[in-house]
C-alpha cells in the first residue's frame, strides 16, 4: 500500500492507529476510482513504476473559492456556510460590534479527523486542539448528547463524528471551524469528479465537458471548481494522458490576490516576512486565517466579510500526470477488469 501523507502535514500528531487507519482510507478512494471504465485517472503507485525512469509531471487545477453559486448576499453567504459555500472551501467569519476582525477558511475534508474518532475520544481532542488551540470540546459536542464513544466501534464513532458535524460547535461557527462539510464538499465527490472527467468523450470541448458530464452527478456546471478540474481530466484523456490526485490528495490554499494596503502601504499579503501577521496559511495549505487590522485595505476598499476576501482567494487541486504509454500496463486505461491495479492491491 502507497503509503500516504498527513494532508495537514502534521504526521498524524505521531498516532500510528490514526496512519493505519487513514492509509487505509485513501487506498480505498484511490482504488474505486482508478477502476472507473476507460478514465485516465489511475493509481498513484503507478507513478513510481514509470518506464525510462520518467519522472511525472505535477500539474495543478485552482479555482477562486467564492461560491458563484449562492444566490445571496455577501453577509447571508458568511452566515449560512452549509447552504452557500461549496468551492471545496468554507470559512468562518468573526465580527466585533458589526465589524469583521476574523476570518479562517478550510480546506481541509472530514476523513481526516474522523480516523482520529475512530480511534477514540482523546485521539480526536487532541486532533482538535492542534487545528483550534485551546479548545476544550466534549463527548456531547463532538458525538451528540447521550453518545458514549467508549462504548461503540471504531466505524461507529467515526461516523456520529462525521454526522455531528452540522451541529459540532467547534465546527459550526458557534466556536469554530474544523473541515468541509458542505454537502458538495467532499473528498469522494473530487475523485469522482476527476475520474468521470477522465473518460475520453468526442462530443463538444474539454471546456465544456461539465455540462456533458453533469446528469451522472459528478460535475456542477454552474461552480467554479468543477468545470476546471473536469476540463483538465478530459484533455488529459484526450491527450491519452494518465493521471492522479497528487499525495497528499485534496485541495490546497495558494494565494490572496489583489492589491492589499496597511494604512496605504501595500503589502504583500502572502509574504510573512511583511504581511504583519494579517495573513497566515497553515496545515500544508489547509488552513488560512485572514486577521483584520486596523487600516487595511484590499483593492481599496475595508474587508467587511468572509465572502469578500473570498473573491480573492485561490486554492488548488494538485495531481500528477504522464503519457500513459509510460505507465505500467496494469495502471492504463481501456482494459479495466477485476485484476487490474497494483499487484500487491
Amino acid at each position: 500500500m502507497f503509503s500516504y501523507s498527513d494532508p495537514a502535514g502534521r504526521s498524524f500528531l505521531s498516532n500510528d492507529a490514526t496512519v493505519e487507519l487513514f492509509q487505509s482510507l485513501m487506498q480505498g478512494f484511490y482504488d474505486m476510482f482508478a477502476r472507473r471504465p476507460d478514465s485516465g485517472f489511475t493509481w498513484i503507485e503507478a507513478f513510481q513504476q514509470l518506464s525510462g525512469g520518467l519522472a511525472p509531471a505535477q500539474p495543478s487545477v485552482d479555482w477562486l473559492a467564492f461560491p458563484i453559486t449562492a444566490q445571496a448576499t455577501d453577509k447571508q453567504i458568511d452566515k449560512d456556510r452549509f447552504a452557500h459555500q461549496d468551492e471545496y472551501v468554507e470559512w468562518r467569519a468573526e465580527t466585533t460590534q458589526n465589524k469583521l476582525n476574523k476570518v479562517t477558511f478550510t480546506t481541509e475534508f472530514p476523513e481526516y479527523l474522523q480516523t482520529f474518532a475512530a480511534v477514540g475520544l482523546d485521539a480526536l481532542v487532541l486532533a482538535i486542539q492542534d487545528i483550534i488551540p485551546g479548545a476544550n470540546p466534549t463527548a456531547d459536542d463532538l458525538f451528540g448528547p447521550g453518545f458514549n464513544p467508549s462504548s461503540t466501534t471504531p466505524t461507529g464513532r467515526s461516523q456520529t463524528f462525521r454526522d455531528r458535524l452540522a451541529s459540532n460547535p467547534w465546527n459550526n461557527g458557534q466556536k469554530g471551524i474544523l473541515c468541509l462539510t458542505q454537502p458538495f464538499n467532499t473528498l469522494n465527490a473530487l475523485f469522482n469528479l476527476l475520474a468521470e472527467c477522465g473518460v475520453a468523450r468526442t462530443q463538444g470541448t474539454p471546456e465544456i465537458m461539465c455540462s456533458i458530464v453533469a446528469p451522472t452527478g459528478a460535475c456542477g456546471p454552474g461552480r467554479q471548481s468543477d468545470p476546471a478540474v473536469c476540463a483538465t481530466a478530459q484533455r488529459a484523456a484526450r491527450d491519452k494522458v494518465g493521471f492522479t490526485l497528487r499525495d497528499p490528495a485534496g485541495v490546497r490554499i495558494l494565494k490572496l490576490e489583489g492589491v492589499w494596503k496597511i494604512n496605504n502601504a501595500v503589502i504583500d499579503v502572502n509574504d510573512v516576512t511583511q504581511n504583519q501577521g494579517v495573513w497566515i496559511v497553515s496545515r500544508n495549505g489547509r488552513r488560512g486565517i485572514l486577521t483584520v487590522v486596523q487600516g487595511l485595505t484590499i483593492d481599496g476598499e475595508t474587508p467587511v466579510s468572509g465572502a469578500q476576501v473570498s473573491k480573492k482567494l485561490r486554492v488548488a487541486a494538485d495531481l500528477l500526470a504522464t503519457p500513459e504509454s509510460s505507465l505500467p500496463p496494469w495502471a492504463r486505461s481501456g482494459d479495466e477488469s477485476d485484476s487490474r491495479g497494483p499487484p500487491e492491491a
